[in-house]
């Protein structure tokens, strides 16, 4: 009983600070992400957020292959089936996490750059990608309070730039326009973005939380569809499509947005 009152009263304060537009500021946000991120990936801790494998409901092996095969079928769908075999690709996976991506992605990839905030899990997804007898894998690793210097990591441009289960987690709107004016300098001309959002609706509790990070981190930062749309287009990135998976029964979430970007010519 204890802990649904305490269940009850945590759901509570999150409406009530959404309703009064309370959040901390972007600094501390960083800063509580990083610590966050650097503490769960030590070899030894969950790396359930993470995505890595045979961690949390990822011990259910299936489950977590499921979820990159998931990304790629919708990248599939929106970009066209035979997008990624035209060419060996050079490849940018922001937020690579344990390497769920990773495993349907880089076959065949040229280069596959990892992008992450925490060696221990660009150790991981390089770890999963070499079990796949592949060695394409290039760690990028980065500190949250400069993305930026991920456009000086990568010495060249990529065909492809992903990001999945990523800017949901990230500190604010803000940042994320950061995020997307690297991608864009990352790509070459007619090069393509998948980016996965979390979208807002009229229901209070999709909007941005922006405190707490650790309790609150999967709803950082949302976005209306089409406010989403716009800022691609305002950091040089076109939108062509979307697609809208309402429930995400893998990770037992909802409301998330796939957009195909183009940089523009």
């Amino acid at each position: 009983m204890h802990r649904y009152l305490e269940q009850a009263l945590r759901v509570s304060r999150r409406l009530l600070d959404n309703y009064a537009d309370i959040h901390e500021p972007e600094e501390k946000i960083m800063a509580d992400s990083q610590a966050f991120w650097n503490g769960l990936s030590n070899h030894g801790h969950d790396g359930g957020p993470a995505h890595w494998r045979g961690q949390s409901i990822f011990t259910d092996d299936e489950r977590w292959m499921s979820l990159g095969r998931n990304s790629l079928r919708i990248f599939s769908q929106l970009a066209g089936d035979d997008w990624l075999q035209c060419k060996p690709r050079r490849i940018v996976d922001w937020g690579c996490g344990g390497g769920s991506c990773a495993v349907h992605f880089a076959p065949g990839a040229a280069r596959y750059y990892g992008v992450d905030i925490t060696p221990a899990s660009l150790q991981e997804c390089e770890r999963q990608t070499q079990a796949l007898g592949l060695h394409n894998f290039v760690p990028v690793l980065f500190a949250v309070s400069d993305p930026e210097q991920v456009a000086a990591l990568i010495p060249e441009t990529c065909d492809l730039v992903l990001s999945t289960y990523v800017f949901e987690l990230l500190p604010s709107k803000d940042y994320g326009r950061r995020i997307l004016r690297v991608i864009e300098n990352l790509l070459e001309a007619d090069g393509l973005a998948f980016i996965q959002i979390k979208y807002g609706t009229n229901k209070l509790n999709s909007r941005a939380y922006r405190w707490g990070y650790a309790k609150n981190m999967g709803n950082m930062t949302t976005y209306l569809i089409d406010e989403f749309w716009e800022l691609a287009k305002e950091c040089g990135l076109q939108p062509h499509l979307v697609y809208l998976e309402p429930v995400e029964p893998l990770i037992n979430d909802h409301n998330f947005a796939y957009f195909l970007l183009r940089k523009h010519a």
